[in-house]
């Protein structure tokens, strides 16, 4: 496997680690709008490589 594959999958992961807040972000948000409490979002969770992402829905 060259570098570049390496990085790729990285990248690959680092974007999915940011989908994954920016989910959790928009369903903290959903959940509390319209009130005035501070949203309260998830983090995502380390999963080891090649674990499928657990759906919520």
């Amino acid at each position: 496997m060259g570098k570049e594959q390496k990085t790729g999958k990285k990248a690959a992961a680092e974007a999915d680690r940011a989908k994954e807040q920016d989910d959790y972000l928009e369903e903290a948000l959903e959940e509390t709008f319209p009130a005035s409490d501070p949203i309260a979002p998830g983090h995502p969770q380390e999963r080891p490589a090649g674990s499928p992402r657990k759906k919520s829905d």
